[in-house]
């Protein structure tokens, strides 16, 4: 004995499995990966935000023979306080002082604020007093996230780059107000002044 059912129960099953099918299909086009997410592409994004950090203290660290780097000038022209980029310029988190406007923000403007990555940064050197480490932060927009990126350099500044440079901070030695100096001497008695460590923390925002 037949069934006349048979073939209906059969296309009704079809049926049900294709929606299922593209419930399935939709539902993994509608999901999108969060930057939280440990994917390769996630990885990819890492190791990029990594090689453009290294970039620029690679590119800023560059100097001729005899001659203090950009980025060592920077870190020596520092007064000390902490900035954060408010849209336009980097401000003092604190203070009504003028813009942070150095070599280091400039290519922070044109390389990460145009790609919206978000950066810390940070100097550690030695305290002339206690001789520990000491760590300062110099631009500061927040904490980063679980995949943020940390890159950085370890600058040894020197009394005497030659005979023909004043220093490695790209000033007189007489004309240095020692109250003003945030990173100061350790050993007047040779020509080393301090080792930095320059930290820079990238994370997509």
């Amino acid at each position: 004995m037949f069934d006349d059912k048979a073939q209906l129960h059969t296309l009704e099953g079809v049926a049900a499995a294709t929606i299922i099918l593209l419930v399935i299909i939709y539902a993994i086009d509608a999901t999108s990966l969060t930057p939280l997410t440990s994917t390769s592409s996630n990885v990819h994004i890492e190791k990029e935000l990594e090689f453009m950090g290294q970039d620029i203290l690679n590119t800023l660290d560059y100097s001729e023979p005899g001659y203090g780097s950009k980025l060592k000038e920077d870190i020596t022209n520092w007064n000390g306080s902490s900035y954060i980029w408010n849209g336009s310029a980097y401000i003092d988190i604190y203070k009504n002082t003028p813009p942070l406007n150095n070599t280091l923000t400039s290519i922070f403007i044109q390389t990460l604020i145009k790609r919206g990555i978000a950066h810390n940064v940070e100097l550690t050197f030695i305290d002339n007093s206690s001789f520990l480490p000491v760590t300062k932060s110099m631009i500061y927009n927040g904490d980063p996230s679980n995949n943020a990126v940390i890159v950085s350099r370890k600058l040894v500044l020197q009394n005497r780059v030659s005979k023909n440079v004043n220093d490695d901070r790209g000033k007189d030695e007489d004309s240095i107000s020692k109250e003003k100096e945030i990173i100061t001497d350790i050993d007047p008695s040779t020509d080393f002044y301090n080792i930095v460590e320059v930290k820079i923390v990238l994370w997509r925002m």
